[in-house]
């Protein structure tokens, strides 16, 4: 069967009644038997935001863990980037991916670390939400450079993480999330309410706690809490709506395939977005949005391609 890697989905899997609610429940209330994140990539997320970043800070971050670093030095030795002569020192291998990039990378191998020991059907539905995550990431950042709104590392790092509530509950109750969420990118307004009528929680409850666990930023934590009401977030408003806007184009994009006539204003989050964007920053990102689109399509095959 012909699949699209934005529209790719697991087959679904038939979940059992619920009649073992309260000890799923029990399960997500315990932080401590969370995945989480590697200390590594915990560090790498918390530079997004920071100007002073340097690539010998992020590459002596990298050398700690082996796994990331087989994976920067093989994206860097890549078609992509490698020169004539092969790559074998990290910090060599930040620089030629670009510290941005490089930091990327490890954000996203991180959040793939956090199912990757898990069955294969469970592995195989994270991956759809990471590919979706990884698309909201990558337009979260391009919207940023158009309106201002945010610095695109930390809109990068909030859209990864928008959604890793699902990625937890997919682990951790496996056929209960099945039931609750057939990830068919086509969430609205009762999205929530009937994650909490079959788990009792919601994802945006679970990836705060998730967040916490990890000490991830503020505003990713703030991101993962409030992309579904950002009308409710009042000390990172820009931030979580920014992604709250990418979140609803990509659901569009993977739903109809296409962007073409697609209207910003129609998305019901975007005039709290145009609140903190002047009007030529809004013109900017409207007239800039199906190259933002087929541009953020391009990096998320690229990403995928090195975390695979």
């Amino acid at each position: 069967m012909a699949t699209n890697f934005l529209t790719r989905e697991a087959p679904a899997a038939r979940p059992n009644r619920l009649s073992v609610r309260e000890a799923v429940l029990r399960e997500l209330d315990r932080v401590e038997a969370y995945p989480t994140l590697s200390a590594t990539a915990v560090q790498v997320i918390a530079l997004s935001d920071n100007p002073d970043a340097s690539a010998g800070t992020v590459a002596g971050l990298v050398r700690r863990d082996g796994v990331l670093a087989a994976a920067v030095l093989r994206a860097a030795n890549s078609w992509a980037y490698r020169g004539k002569t092969a790559v074998n020192d990290i910090q060599q291998a930040v620089l030629l991916l670009g510290l941005q990039e490089c930091s990327r990378l490890v954000s996203a191998l991180g959040v793939k670390a956090t199912y990757a020991k898990h069955p294969p059907a469970v592995r195989e539905r994270c991956d759809v939400l990471l590919r979706h995550s990884l698309f909201v990431a990558r337009l979260a950042a391009g919207a940023a450079k158009l309106t201002g709104v945010s610095n695109p590392g930390a809109a990068f790092a909030a859209g990864l993480l928008h959604d890793i509530g699902r990625v937890v509950a997919c682990v951790r109750c496996p056929d209960a999330f099945a039931e609750a969420d057939p990830i068919d990118f086509a969430e609205d307004d009762g999205t929530l309410g009937r994650e909490r009528d079959v788990l009792g929680i919601d994802h945006c409850a679970v990836g705060f706690q998730f967040a916490t666990k990890n000490t991830l930023p503020e505003g990713v934590a703030r991101t993962i809490l409030n992309h579904h009401r950002p009308a409710e977030e009042h000390l990172q408003r820009g931030l979580v709506t920014l992604v709250t806007v990418a979140d609803r184009v990509a659901n569009h994009v993977q739903r109809e395939h296409q962007i073409a006539g697609y209207d910003l204003g129609a998305c019901p989050f975007f005039a709290t977005l145009a609140e903190s964007c002047t009007g030529s920053q809004e013109k900017a990102l409207r007239a800039g949005l199906p190259n933002l689109v087929v541009k953020a399509i391009r990096e998320t095959r690229a990403l995928l391609k090195s975390t695979a």
